[in-house]
């Protein structure tokens, strides 16, 4: 039990790790306000003694971030509100002008992106998701939750496999082909964003491959997958691959004025929940009579929240962005280009 995640700082007097064990569901109203902010809740985390030795792996790293003043860059992943494209589009786009100066990027490799970010190799946090990695039977039949997209472009036209959202085809590389799932249809309307995605052009050999979260090591290892391919990663640009279907596939239209109306009241109630005294009250409760032993740090998370002061100047931000963002699409939402990776 827990959401995991290792917060570090880098300033002029080196890296400082520290760990929450509840932190990866508090991601968002952490980074929120800024760098100060930001420092002050990492600070408050327990520290770990060994800054290139004391990362959690991808097994266990629900979250966290990389603050790094010397090079005004910020690194992260995690939060509960940004498990879906459009709203954690509209959290990048706030947080650019939250963190102004600041390249803001999202860990699409997640805890192996934070490790690079502060310097430390990411094998050191690697430990594969093997569920990840397996190739499903048959396509989903539900298309109203999200799903893995996997799409095919052959001589005679599209063939779309929606799959369960856990997984990656990328994975499979070439050989994928040779055996690919039941089920696939040349016509397929989404009820909501995919998860991730895979598009497959036997033409022109060519792979494009895009995620909605991260995934442990896929995108360092994805031209070593597909060997005499051209691979693109297209980070969360699901258009890419809808556009390349040519309209046999489809997805509602998004709404990024309502994504970040829902964000922000999102970060709102997280505003002042400490979550610890709740988990050790449901803790208590299922336990009875019974003695349970607790992780040592279960209550490894102290909740630091941005000053009035600092919300009402990200109110003001995400104002200014909402505007902008009612305008249509002809306006550029700010921050929508740096969530790239290194």
């Amino acid at each position: 039990m827990g959401a995991r995640a290792n917060f570090a700082l880098i300033d002029e007097d080196g890296l400082r790790l520290h760990y929450s064990h509840w932190g990866a569901d508090r991601v968002c109203s952490a980074l929120v306000a800024g760098p100060e902010a930001a420092a002050r809740f990492v600070s408050a985390q327990h520290r770990h003694d060994d800054p290139a030795r004391d990362w959690l792996d991808d097994a266990w790293a629900e979250g966290g971030a990389v603050v790094d003043s010397t090079a005004r860059r910020l690194v992260f992943f995690g939060g509960q509100l940004l498990v879906e494209v459009p709203l954690r589009r509209a959290f990048l786009a706030l947080l650019s002008l939250t963190w102004p100066g600041w390249t803001v990027r999202w860990a699409y490799d997640g805890i192996g992106d934070l490790a690079a970010a502060a310097g430390v190799d990411r094998a050191l946090v690697r430990r594969p998701d093997e569920d990840e990695r397996v190739l499903p039977a048959e396509a989903e039949t539900d298309l109203e939750w999200q799903v893995h997209l996997l799409t095919v472009r052959a001589d005679d036209g599209i063939t779309a496999y929606p799959l369960p959202w856990e997984v990656h085809t990328a994975w499979q590389g070439p050989g994928l082909l040779e055996r690919p799932p039941s089920g696939g249809r040349p016509r397929l309307k989404l009820g909501t964003v995919p998860a991730s995605g895979l598009h497959v052009d036997l033409a022109t050999r060519t792979a494009g491959a895009w995620l909605g979260d991260h995934s442990a090591g896929l995108v360092p290892e994805l031209d070593g997958l597909w060997p005499g391919w051209r691979v693109e990663f297209w980070e969360d640009r699901y258009e890419e691959q809808i556009a390349r279907c040519g309209g046999a596939v489809t997805v509602p239209d998004a709404d990024p004025a309502a994504a970040l109306d829902e964000l922000v009241a999102g970060i709102d109630r997280e505003r002042g929940h400490d979550p610890v005294p709740g988990m050790l009250d449901v803790v208590r409760r299922h336990a009875e009579d019974r003695q349970v032993e607790l992780n040592p740090y279960f209550t490894a998370h102290r909740q630091v929240d941005a000053t009035d002061a600092e919300w009402e100047a990200v109110l003001d931000a995400a104002a200014r962005l909402r505007a902008r963002l009612a305008a249509g699409p002809g306006e550029t939402a700010p921050g929508a280009a740096d969530h790239g990776r290194d």
